[in-house]
């Protein structure tokens, strides 16, 4: 067993982890839909990740190995949350559904491409945010994933596919036309 001070292990894990603690955070709140639940998922990561330390190799992806950890306290979470003896009651789920919204505006909002890609199926959704939103690459989304680089960019191709055809389809709602001045 090795021998270490606590104090200088705490400054090792604090500088390469915490850096990435607003990219899991936003990574989590896309994948579990709830911003309250996402700070529980992230919390737990870190403290998977912080009980594991020792297992990290320096000089590797933290921020990947980080992003591993949040993919299965995730998992572990939506198991737990979808257990059907863990109902809520009706009052809750009113307070959930939003009111009515305004008309639409004449352009496609950042709360609407978040909706579109809530709307795409979990493991397409999950490429697309390790690949575009966090730019992992293929090979890093893959150990992350931890499928083969070829299902990731499969994954990707159809998620990007599924979320450019919900955003058309949107657009085209709103009237919006593209360059060429065809429907979106």
């Amino acid at each position: 067993m090795r021998l270490f001070s606590r104090k200088p292990r705490l400054e090792e894990f604090e500088a390469a982890a915490l850096p990435h603690l607003g990219d899991l955070y936003r990574t989590a709140t896309r994948l579990v839909g709830d911003p309250a639940r996402a700070d529980d998922v992230v919390q737990e990561a870190y403290l998977v990740a912080w009980k594991n330390f020792d297992r990290f190799e320096p000089g590797t992806n933290c921020r990947a190995w980080l992003f591993r950890i949040l993919f299965h306290c995730a998992h572990h979470y939506r198991r737990k949350w979808l257990n059907p003896r863990e109902v809520p009651d009706a009052g809750e789920i009113i307070e959930q559904v939003p009111a009515a919204s305004a008309a639409p505006s004449d352009r496609i909002t950042d709360e609407e491409v978040l909706r579109a890609l809530d709307a795409i199926p979990e493991d397409y959704r999950a490429a697309v945010l390790l690949v575009d939103v966090d730019e992992f690459s293929y090979k890093d989304a893959a150990g992350i994933l931890e499928v083969p680089i070829g299902t990731v960019m499969s994954r990707l191709s159809r998620g990007r596919k599924l979320l450019r055809d919900r955003l058309a389809a949107l657009a085209q709602s709103y009237g919006l036309t593209n360059r060429e001045g065809m429907s979106a």
